[in-house]
């Protein structure tokens, strides 16, 4: 019984990650919906069985003070939300992702398990990235993955995502996944899958042709590469280098054959000045925001609502968001939740630097990928808004759960362990 309800808890965690981006990133009301409905059958079947084992044993991360001290601020702020019905909501997908993490702490305890997951994750992203480069040429089966009413271009490989963007958001986190887990557990005869299947990554990201996307991969990538170069398991550095010529090579091949160079060279063009202005103007009305209320902030979810009376007149367009997940998330939580931050980066990074010294392959090469994929996000949020997208928040948090927690173990270590104990025990009766 144990088993089967710890299973579930497993099935609706996978069910989560596969569901969320492909209801268009989960952003409209019936995807949260089914998120919460979802998490609450694993958190169901999760008290279930621990009540079944009696086993209540908290296992700690250096993540569980900074997210108490997050949820205290978010619950002030909420208090004196200028809006308290879109807080609640807010508070309660926040709560969501809580949840989220510590099941996948508690659930993700095996090398199987994570090995899995991993895959899945990937394989996520390749089904995104393949759909994505059918959907951009014309050929698109499912009619409910048509966004008529976007103005995207074709040009702009989006897959199930209604933003490129927020596509390439998740192929960053995944990205440096499938190349972690390679490079320190290296199979010479998975060399060509490897490769194959990074390419058919690169290059989704490289047609999505997200700015943000490319400068944030291009730093994670960076920070893999300093990583695996300055550890003393990482034997293969020429063949690092190696790799990095070839996939530098399919980049300048894949961008020189598309309209990507199009993209780069429009960078100063009238339509993108007026983004880059559309975007200083939001993030200097987020910094009024915050100094009318430095304390606790507008209150958690309210920027849309709030925003309209610091938007300058001029603009046909409503802003929604911020385009800068740090300042929008000050600006309804106030000036307290920058040593937060902080705070939940050093513990998170300091672990995960740590687990890198493990002898295990899978626990640096895991590690090193959801650190790697996490780096690339937060750049990338500098200049959009990721982290207000379910399925990239969800996979964000997931990352996170699988740098801070314990080292996986073996799937019957405990059940010898067990047996173990009971021979000792019939040996010493006779």
């Amino acid at each position: 019984m144990s088993h089967k309800l710890n299973t579930i808890s497993y099935i609706a965690l996978c069910a989560l990650l596969i569901f969320t981006p492909l209801a268009r990133g989960s952003v409209q009301g019936w995807a949260v919906t089914t998120i919460h409905i979802i998490t609450l059958i694993a958190l169901t079947a999760f008290l279930l069985q621990r009540s079944w084992t009696r086993d209540w044993k908290w296992i700690s991360t250096p993540l569980d003070k900074p997210i108490l001290a997050l949820l205290i601020l978010c619950l002030i702020s909420s208090a004196f939300s200028m809006h308290h019905r879109t807080s609640l909501w807010a508070m309660v997908l926040f709560v969501n992702y809580i949840v989220i993490f510590y099941l996948t702490i508690y659930t993700i305890n095996t090398r199987a398990h994570l090995r899995r997951l991993i895959y899945l994750i990937i394989g996520m992203a390749i089904f995104l990235s393949v759909f994505g480069f059918f959907k951009r040429f014309g050929v698109n089966l499912f009619p409910w993955w048509e966004y008529s009413e976007l103005k995207y271009p074709l040009d702009f490989l989006s897959a199930t995502y209604g933003n490129h963007n927020h596509l390439a958001g998740y192929l960053e986190m995944t990205i440096p996944l499938i190349l972690g887990l390679f490079l320190t557990g290296y199979r010479s005869g998975k060399l060509l899958l490897m490769v194959f299947l990074t390419f058919i990554l690169l290059t989704a990201m490289i047609l999505s042709l997200s700015r943000g996307g490319w400068i944030g991969v291009f730093i994670g990538l960076i920070f893999m590469a300093i990583c695996l170069l300055t550890s003393r398991y990482f034997k293969r550095k020429g063949f690092l280098i190696a790799i990095a010529g070839v996939s530098l090579a399919m980049v300048l091949i894949v961008m020189a054959s598309t309209p990507v160079v199009e993209r780069v060279q429009t960078v100063m063009e009238k339509g993108e000045e007026a983004s880059l202005n559309s975007r200083l103007v939001v993030w200097g009305g987020a910094v009024k925001m915050i100094g009318n209320h430095p304390l606790h902030g507008t209150g958690p979810g309210t920027f849309s609502t709030i925003f309209t009376q610091y938007q300058p007149p001029g603009f046909t367009n409503r802003f929604f968001m911020a385009h800068n997940d740090y300042l929008q998330f000050t600006s309804e939580l106030g000036l307290l939740l920058i040593p937060i931050i902080i705070w939940m980066i050093i513990a998170l990074y300091r672990k995960g630097f740590k687990k890198l010294k493990n002898s295990s392959r899978l626990v640096r090469g895991t590690t090193l990928g959801a650190m790697s994929g996490i780096t690339a996000i937060l750049i990338h949020s500098i200049a959009d808004f990721n982290l207000h997208i379910p399925a990239n928040a969800l996979l964000f948090t997931v990352l996170a759960a699988i740098v801070v927690a314990p080292l996986p173990q073996e799937k019957n270590s405990k059940k010898v362990l067990q047996n173990l104990h009971k021979l000792s025990k019939n040996d010493f009766g006779s």
